[in-house]
């Protein structure tokens, strides 16, 4: 009998109705093929096709799959063999193929089988984390097919085990990096420099910094194998600088320097962490040192500058910077511009932000779902909900459809507007367009339900997270005992203290601030110092919010030595104050006529690198004004306008109330003249 396939009909099979018999029909045919030693590669691809276009599609065995690949991989056909493979692997068989071809004698073309099956893998998975919401299975086949070639001692390319490498490093998987890393030295696989660069990542990445530096030592003392280059140092470099050693870090840098081999990847990170750690005039000498070397900044180092002064506050230098960008030849990005939009919303100049978007748009460039969603936030944090509402439309007409994130922005936003049903309803938009919440979204949706007071649909919204896939974090338990405290059910947020300890998740910080705060919001100080030394004796770190409730209360009785007893306290333990600190202090001293005083606590916060707010200033105005400083006053009022800190009602009420009937006429031409250089 004959049967055709792809239009050739081959002989020796008893089957005549191919579509009758399906799977049965297909196994006979390749077994017909591979005992009749039919060396037509051609043959074994238009019957994987042909089987594919079948109602029941390819046989999901792994015996059929080997049954094509062996003879395409004998005739080293890698693009025959790659639909073959990747399809094996998405029915879930590479491990089942894997064990099946170890069976097989060893030979050359069986052995690239083997490796072109686990690089294969490699490339599966960011597909495959694209489509599955839980995409552990993926790097677990490619991670289990390793293993297995492992037990086998067969020998993967160097090559492709620096393709498991990078793919268990992406997945954050440390661990498993070192046991493939010990696998690859015990089958005398050569490490290549690819190798030590991607388990040098992995190093810095876990923080693990003491063994990224010793491992490069190692590299540095071999005689021969494989050298630091260039990448090995941006890698470690990198890793120093994202974890605080910026002195090694340094120390690096100038070594790459002297040896001519730093770039602009050898500058950005540690421009980064200089920026992050406050150190702006040492980041800026840097970039001073790397043009100065004839190595020239890259949008990367100036998108480095712009994130880093904004979020220091730093919003002239941040412009600054974009203008010098762009003085350079080099185009903005989209970072570029969402930094800077991001920049100017959380300064609330949501004039700027807007134009910087008009001007993202003359660029060629497309907002994306951050970009709206970094506008959307700067509405809301003015509290324009109706604004944020009328960005959301505009992104669904530019086909830039909202996502979780957003709707979790204008749940917090309509939050801050005291709009608790909004949150309701954008909660609910978000389940009828098909989205599913995270984690995020229930914590927020959560908070509104308790500052509405009502505290059993919280908590019946914890209960639905877990059935939803969605684990609630120590997040959420901080937000229900915050919520409980503010109600006044301090032994109801102790329950839940307990069952947060019952459920495995462990106390942070932040459980204990807010209990602290609770109990020195209703005067009872002597609790909260316990509750603070439980705090400490646990193991744990009070943070500067910590610190502030306690400043914030002895203040706000008129205990200010016990206040400076914590502030002291805050310092001696290395916990930086933050604005809210400083801004406590200042205030509790100009309510008392010592201005002088607080002018001192203000000039200590600038030598700290910390940026004044509205509320600095504000206070400072509001103290000078009640000691009849009008000229000071105004001068802080102007200052506050340069350094583009926009005034609020409760500075012009302090500004104009301070002043009086006598000077208001002054005030206003001083204004007039002075800040809208009329």
């Amino acid at each position: 009998m004959a049967y055709a396939i792809g239009g050739e009909e081959k002989r020796g099979s008893t089957l005549c109705c191919p579509q009758t018999y399906g799977g049965a029909f297909l196994t006979l045919a390749l077994e017909d093929a591979l005992s009749e030693r039919i060396a037509c590669v051609g043959y074994f691809i238009k019957l994987f096709r042909w089987a594919e276009g079948t109602p029941h599609g390819f046989p999901r065995s792994a015996s059929a799959f080997a049954a094509v690949l062996v003879p395409l991989a004998e005739a080293r056909s890698n693009r025959s063999a790659y639909p073959v493979s990747l399809r094996a692997i998405q029915a879930g068989l590479l491990l089942p193929l894997i064990s099946l071809l170890l069976t097989y004698p060893l030979s050359p073309s069986s052995h690239h089988l083997l490796n072109f099956l686990l690089r294969m893998s490699t490339k599966f998975v960011p597909e495959c984390q694209a489509q599955d919401p839980a995409p552990t299975s993926c790097w677990t086949q490619c991670l289990s097919a390793f293993q297995e070639m492992a037990r086998q001692g067969v020998a993967p390319y160097v090559k492709v085990c620096n393709c498991v490498l990078s793919v268990l490093c992406d997945a954050a998987m440390w661990d498993d990096m070192r046991a493939v890393y010990s696998d690859m030295l015990q089958l005398g696989v050569e490490p290549s420099i690819v190798t030590y660069n991607t388990l040098l990542d992995s190093f810095c990445k876990a923080g693990r910094i003491d063994q990224a530096v010793m491992l490069l030592k190692d590299m540095e003392a071999q005689v021969a194998g494989c050298l630091p280059n260039d990448v090995t140092y941006n890698v470690v470099i990198s890793g120093l600088a994202r974890n605080g050693e910026l002195d090694k870090a340094a120390q690096l840098v100038d070594r790459m320097r002297l040896s001519k081999q730093a770039s602009a990847f050898t500058y950005n990170p540690l421009i980064s962490g200089l920026l992050a750690r406050g150190f702006v005039e040492k980041a800026d000498a840097l970039q001073q040192e790397m043009q100065n070397d004839g190595i020239v900044p890259t949008v990367v180092t100036y998108n480095t500058f712009i994130h880093g002064l904004f979020k220091r506050g730093n919003v002239e230098a941040a412009e600054l910077k974009f203008l010098e960008m762009r003085a350079m030849g080099l185009q903005p990005d989209l970072i570029t511009y969402n930094s800077l939009i991001n920049g100017h919303c959380k300064a609330c100049n949501l004039k700027q932000a807007l134009w910087l978007l008009g001007d993202l748009r003359r660029a060629g460039l497309a907002p994306t779902v951050m970009t709206y969603n970094i506008l959307i936030d700067g509405y809301c944090r003015l509290g324009n909900l109706g604004g944020a509402m009328r960005f959301k439309e505009e992104m669904r007409a530019e086909c830039c459809l909202p996502d979780v994130c957003t709707y979790t922005i204008l749940m917090n936003g309509s939050c801050k507007v005291k709009n608790i049903a909004m949150v309701r309803v954008f909660f609910d938009e978000m389940l009828s367009k098909g989205l599913k919440p995270d984690c995020f979204a229930y914590n927020t949706r959560i908070s509104a339900e308790l500052t509405l007071g009502a505290i059993s649909d919280a908590f019946q919204l914890r209960e639905e997270m877990m059935p939803s896939g969605i684990s609630y974090d120590t997040v959420t338990y901080n937000i229900l005992i915050d919520g409980l405290c503010k109600a006044g059910s301090l032994k109801d947020a102790y329950v839940l203290w307990m069952k947060m300890v019952s459920d495995g998740l462990q106390l942070d910080c932040v459980t204990y601030t807010c209990l602290i705060h609770a109990h020195c919001k209703r005067g009872l100080l002597r609790k909260a110092n316990n509750i603070f030394r439980g705090m400490v004796a646990s193991g744990l770190s009070p943070s500067a919010v910590t610190y502030t409730i306690f400043i914030h209360t002895y203040c706000r009785v008129g205990d200010l030595d016990s206040a400076y007893g914590w502030f002291r306290k805050m310092l001696e333990e290395g916990v930086e104050p933050n604005e809210v600190t400083y801004n406590v202090l200042m205030n509790a001293l100009c309510r008392i006529g010592r201005t002088e005083l607080a002018y001192q606590y203000f000039h200590e916060m600038l030598e700290r690198g910390l940026v004044p707010n509205k509320y600095t200033y504000t206070l400072l105005i509001d103290g000078n004004c009640k000691k009849g400083n009008w000229v000071e006053a105004v001068r802080l009022y102007c200052e506050m306008h340069q350094k583009g800190i926009h005034p609020d009602h409760c500075t012009h009420n302090a500004l104009f109330k301070g002043f009086g009937e006598d000077h208001m006429h002054d005030t206003i031409q001083y204004l007039e003249n002075v800040v809208l250089g009329a």
